[in-house]
């Protein structure tokens, strides 16, 4: 998984970390490849993208944050729940080096509701417009109350042979992960989901990563609550 929208970090970070020689060696990189980042030769890989992450979300100027995506910024406040929801889902989609996904919110009833989405059409969105079974990868992360990934949706027992299935594949999603947002309690407030068109499953810094924007969507999530 590489990412082509991933070469001004590289450019960011040669300036953050004091040099291309710094970034070389803090990324454990030879110069050719470096230089291929820098130049938009060669794209970016997950792994050198996720240490990107690492380097400048650590780093003391708030424009380096926003390089990555302004929802993980330690200042970040949204000025409304849509704009947490679409702002968090924009990260994920980022992080996750894709352009299909969604997040739901739960509502009083225990049903996930679409909130915000990217890439999906109208038959995608009238069959997941509210979501309380476990015929969907959503459904069983709510269940579960943790990360949940279905690698092939096609072979996968949640999705074969299931008009869930069918829905999916045909908005050109053949994976998904689907990541609980849960309160400070442990209740949970939503999900966000994202998709990739190719079968597979993402690494654990991935994993991980997507788990720390879920759970600071609901940390927003509570605090807009509150002040409601």
């Amino acid at each position: 998984m590489s990412r082509r929208e991933h070469f001004p970090l590289i450019h960011k970070a040669v300036g953050q970390v004091g040099g291309e020689d710094r970034l070389r060696l803090l990324l454990g990189v030879s110069w050719s490849e470096l230089h291929g980042w820098l130049d938009g030769v060669a794209p970016v890989p997950t792994a050198v993208f996720l240490k990107l992450v690492d380097l400048l979300d650590s780093a003391p100027a708030p424009e380096a944050r926003e390089a990555v995506h302004p929802f993980l910024q330690p200042g970040y406040a949204p000025a409304s729940r849509t704009e947490l929801c679409e702002s968090a889902l924009d990260a994920a989609l980022v992080v996750a080096g894709t352009d299909l996904g969604n997040v739901q919110l739960l509502d009083e009833s225990g049903t996930l509701r679409i909130a915000a989405q990217r890439g999906f059409e109208a038959r995608f969105l009238e069959f997941f417009a509210g979501v309380k079974e476990a015929e969907s990868a959503c459904g069983v992360a709510l269940i579960l109350g943790r990360q949940y990934s279905v690698s092939d949706v096609e072979k996968h027992p949640v999705f074969r042979g299931t008009e869930a299935g069918e829905v999916v594949l045909a908005a050109g999603a053949r994976a998904v992960e689907s990541t609980p947002i849960m309160g400070a309690s442990g209740k949970p407030l939503g999900m966000l989901s994202v998709h990739h068109r190719e079968p597979g499953t993402p690494d654990e810094c991935v994993l991980a990563l997507l788990g720390r924007i879920a759970r600071r969507a609901g940390a927003l999530l509570e605090r807009e609550r509150r002040a409601a």
